[in-house]
């Protein structure tokens, strides 16, 4: 008997996988609710930035943390400069998803991304 390297029914699984990959992937995207950025200092809330509407270059001092540097464009925040040694905060990247968040620990500021509703990431 000759062997296949796939078989009707390989091929039909693969294919029922893939298509949930991709339901799965779309399903997630078409809940996005719109996103908000909090910036706290000493544990005091000092901004909120709705990053559904940022599409220029917003920079952002937080009062009490005035080394600090942040950044919002393209629905995305970050810190871009703080007077940290090790800058592992700036080295965090981009946060754009429910439940990101950033530290600078010398300066006590920190970035949450929020939305609308809980899920099994902010939970």
């Amino acid at each position: 008997m000759k062997n296949k390297l796939f078989r009707k029914t390989d091929l039909i699984i693969i294919l029922a996988v893939a298509l949930a990959a991709v339901a799965f992937i779309l399903w997630q995207r078409m809940g996005d609710t719109p996103l908000t950025a909090e910036i706290s200092v000493n544990g005091k809330t000092v901004e909120s930035v709705d990053l559904s509407k940022i599409t220029d270059r917003v920079e952002i001092r937080p009062e009490g943390a005035e080394n600090v540097l942040i950044v919002a464009e393209d629905g995305k925040i970050r810190f871009e400069a703080s007077d940290c040694p090790d800058k592992l905060c700036v080295k965090q990247g981009e946060l754009y998803r429910k439940g990101d968040t950033a530290v600078c620990l010398p300066e006590k500021t920190v970035i949450t991304v929020t939305g609308a509703e809980l899920d099994a990431v902010t939970y």
